[in-house]
């Protein structure tokens, strides 16, 4: 490794390091680092000057001289989110923290022809600009998807969403005018969660259909065929509703938000007659917690790791955790306390906020370029 590519990677691993311990000193940089002092202070003041990361403040005395402290600067650089669904495409502008600084809105339903894809990206350059930023701060974009992608391939596997089968990531990346990647919705949602210290935890996303995703040790796992975290077609009722995977008695049937919804109404009607105690949203509501009960105690028993509760109803939960640990506990012979069960951290533009820290991650290499 020649020297300009070592010094390099000293930086970058300084950034990853930031992002992931938030505030530092010198000396614990260079320490988790294992790199000289001089080799640290001269990489500190390269990414200082370059706005990169910042001093915010000092440590505590200990009898001498305050250690100055440092952070990942998070203003300045940006990624892009962008969710897809039926009839709307959202976009997010956020800082490296997954900040949001501008969202939009637009009716654009997804068609798979060559137009829809331009306007894609014509409309996506109109929020960049509407946003006043500079293009070339931007890291990279992410986008959210609701099928199966395989990254090897550059295909959309499958989304039954958009009765899709084995489409071309590049319709995307072709009118994508930013460094791109895309990644299954519920994968981007997983990423909107990561806080520092939890590092491992399964992600169940509550929606239109159910699904969910694994972080471990701080990386997603995909599985051997990209289709990791499948837990709208666990079985929890078998030989009962039909899924629309073909099975019957799979998790999604019982647990999307249709069931609490219906057809006609949408959840904030329906937890508003829930508080208000009305008798047969109450009902609906105690089956859809029991079924919920099943499903996390059979995920924790498999995976052993804490479970965040995702997705639109995910993003509801929180006055009725204590209720289902309660009903979990029926389930879950095994653990003397249900504790692995938490509400999401991230309740608005879950999506948009997950596919871009997911960008920021895959591409912050760029973060030493932009």
């Amino acid at each position: 490794m020649d020297r300009a590519t070592s010094r390099r990677k000293i930086r970058l691993d300084m950034i990853r390091l930031l992002k992931h311990e938030q505030e530092l000193t010198r000396q614990e940089i260079a320490g988790r680092l294992k790199i000289s002092m001089p080799t640290a202070l001269a990489a500190i003041e390269e990414l200082l000057s370059r706005d990169v990361i910042t001093e915010v403040g000092e440590q505590a005395s200990t009898g001498g001289r305050r250690a100055k402290v440092f952070s990942l600067q998070k203003e300045g650089r940006y990624g892009i989110g962008i969710q897809i669904t039926r009839k709307h495409v959202r976009f997010a502008l956020t800082n490296l923290a997954g900040q949001v600084s501008d969202f939009q809105k637009i009716t654009h339903p997804f068609a798979d022809r060559p137009d829809w894809y331009r306007t894609l990206g014509a409309r996506l350059l109109d929020f960049i600009l509407a946003a006043g930023i500079d293009e070339r701060k931007v890291i990279g974009a992410g986008l959210s998807f609701p099928g199966i992608i395989d990254h090897d391939s550059r295909m959309i596997l499958h989304s039954h969403v958009f009765s899709l089968r084995n489409v071309s990531l590049d319709r995307f990346y072709k009118c994508i005018a930013f460094p791109l990647i895309i990644e299954n919705d519920a994968n981007c949602a997983c990423f909107s969660e990561q806080i520092r210290d939890r590092e491992t935890y399964f992600y169940l996303s509550l929606n239109e259909s159910v699904g969910g995703a694994i972080m471990s040790g701080g990386r997603l796992h995909k599985g051997m065929r990209w289709k990791a975290g499948e837990a709208g077609h666990v079985l929890i009722r078998p030989g009962g509703k039909s899924c629309y995977c073909g099975k019957k008695g799979c998790a999604d049937p019982y647990l999307n938000t249709g069931v609490l919804a219906g057809p006609e109404e949408d959840l904030d009607t329906f937890f508003s007659r829930l508080e208000a105690g009305d008798s047969e949203s109450l009902a609906c509501w105690e089956s859809y917690l029991d079924n919920l009960a099943i499903l996390v105690s059979n995920l924790n028993m498999i995976l052993d790791m804490d479970i965040v509760l995702g997705g639109d109803v995910g993003a509801r939960m929180e006055p009725y955790i204590d209720r289902l640990s309660e009903i979990t506990e029926k389930y879950d012979m095994f653990s003397r306390d249900v504790d692995y069960l938490s509400c999401c951290r991230c309740r608005e533009h879950i999506f948009t906020v997950g596919a871009a820290l997911r960008a920021v991650e895959h591409f912050d290499e760029r973060i030493l370029d932009v």
